[in-house]
């Protein structure tokens, strides 16, 4: 009669242990869903706030550009600013892996490592040709956060779909 009553009280600690566990994946679902959303919601806000602003960038970084005084200040906001993007593009990335497989789930794989080679040589290229020059630099950070920003668009565009 022991026996039964200890294989019910493990019955019952499975079936709690599969709630929490589905309740915990329900809850992480639900908290992607709510940062995609404030997400976009960031994103319209600034469009509407500057329409001639590339879609992607955050209103901080248009605020502190304007406020830049020098060629460091800029770099420093365009830094910044590069490393939200990287972050965007790697949620959206995940975003994307966690939802594809298979072959779309390896496609995707291959094409993103196909732009981060891309975008090493033309980080590279932008190295070779344009020289020591303090203004220089500055143009290469702002092609390179150009770029970051085109992809993570690119990755919200088809995380959307």
């Amino acid at each position: 009669m022991q026996s039964k009553g200890n294989q019910r009280r493990w019955l019952l600690w499975i079936v709690l242990l599969a709630t929490a566990a589905a309740s915990a994946e329900a809850s992480a679902q639900q908290d992607q869903a709510q940062q995609q959303i404030q997400h976009q919601l960031q994103q319209q806000q600034q469009s509407s706030a500057n329409p001639d602003a590339p879609k992607g960038l955050s209103a901080a970084y248009l605020d502190c550009r304007k406020q830049a005084s020098g060629v460091y200040d800029q770099q420093r906001c365009i830094e910044r600013e590069r490393r939200a993007q990287e972050d965007r593009m790697a949620r959206a990335y995940d975003t994307l892996r966690y939802r594809l497989s298979g072959s779309d789930r390896a496609k995707l794989m291959d094409a993103q490592y196909t732009w981060q080679q891309s975008d090493a040589q033309a980080g590279d290229l932008d190295k070779a040709l344009g020289g020591g020059a303090k203004a220089a630099a500055l143009q290469r950070a702002e092609a390179a956060l150009e770029r970051i920003n085109a992809r993570a668009n690119e990755l919200e565009k088809y995380a959307r779909r």
